[in-house]
């Protein structure tokens, strides 16, 4: 087999929409879906930098003060596409179950690289912590969003100033946590990583510093190369000592399954819930 051919056989595995037929819809309905619940519901748009790109989407449930928990949430897009306001849906379903619920937006690539956008994400998260001492952050993502929920859990927060990791549990949602594979793909060509910098931004290659209490999923309608990276992260989560579960979600693809976080009868739900705290 040529090369050629090895490289397409690569975008294959790591094109989720390659078994995702209806992926346009449901991009498109993120969008419409938190445009409305932002019309729907107060939030306030929370600065944690000077770039116009960083800003936090922020939730609060009006029903019970202070809360007790908060889920952060990543957006996927490959580090290059969608924004917060793309992912502001499960908002309703937590602030009405007394959570508050936080979408963090980052800069895309090739305007900013990974190593950049983890460093948003770690400001974005030490400002929230500060926002609500009183509350428990769960972080989570989707897909790249995933990866970079999984980087803060290979984060010095001592070296970010802070006495310790600032969230207690983690949603790992489709995610991709070594880098490697993506060399040498279309993916890479606005990414720009080579080996090296992909094995430094690979939470799978890195030391767990934070191995909190972690669920790591994927839908059944995903390429076997995201399930194995999703495998792959569990099995060093638990090797780092975390309570980690992980499952499939069945009839659900890498993008239509975060519809699932808008059902609280949903296994997704039910297990982001407990996350937060909620008891059966």
């Amino acid at each position: 087999m040529d090369k050629k051919s090895i490289d397409g056989d690569m975008d294959r595995a790591y094109s989720p929409s390659s078994v995702a037929g209806n992926y346009l819809e449901v991009v498109a309905a993120y969008g419409e879906r938190s445009e409305q619940t932002m019309r729907r519901l107060p939030h306030a748009i929370v600065r944690y930098g000077a770039d116009d790109d960083e800003y936090i989407v922020v939730f609060e449930p009006q029903a019970r003060q202070p809360y007790e928990a908060m889920l952060v949430f990543f957006h996927g897009g490959y580090w290059q596409a969608l924004s917060a306001r793309d992912a502001c849906f499960p908002a309703q379903m937590l602030t009405e179950r007394g959570f508050a619920y936080a979408a963090v937006n980052y800069s895309l690539a090739p305007k900013a690289g990974i190593a950049i956008i983890v460093g948003q994400c770690i400001e974005a998260l030490k400002l929230l912590a500060a926002r609500a001492p009183h509350a428990r952050l769960v972080i989570a993502g989707s897909s790249a969003g995933a990866h970079l929920a999984a980087m803060l859990m290979t984060t010095d927060w001592v070296a970010a100033r802070m006495t310790k990791a600032p969230f207690t549990a983690a949603l790992l949602i489709s995610g991709i946590y070594d880098l490697q594979p993506l060399v040498g793909t279309y993916i890479n060509a606005p990414l720009g990583l080579d080996i090296d910098s992909a094995r430094r931004l690979s939470p799978m290659r890195l030391p767990l510093r934070s191995p909190v209490d972690t669920v790591v999923c994927w839908g059944e309608h995903e390429t076997d190369a995201f399930k194995q990276q999703s495998l792959g992260f569990s099995t060093a989560l638990a090797r780092a000592g975390a309570h980690t579960s992980m499952h499939e979600v069945g009839h659900k693809n890498h993008f239509d399954i975060l519809f699932d976080l808008t059902d609280p009868s949903t296994r997704l739900s039910v297990d982001t819930l407990s996350l937060l705290g909620e008891k059966p």
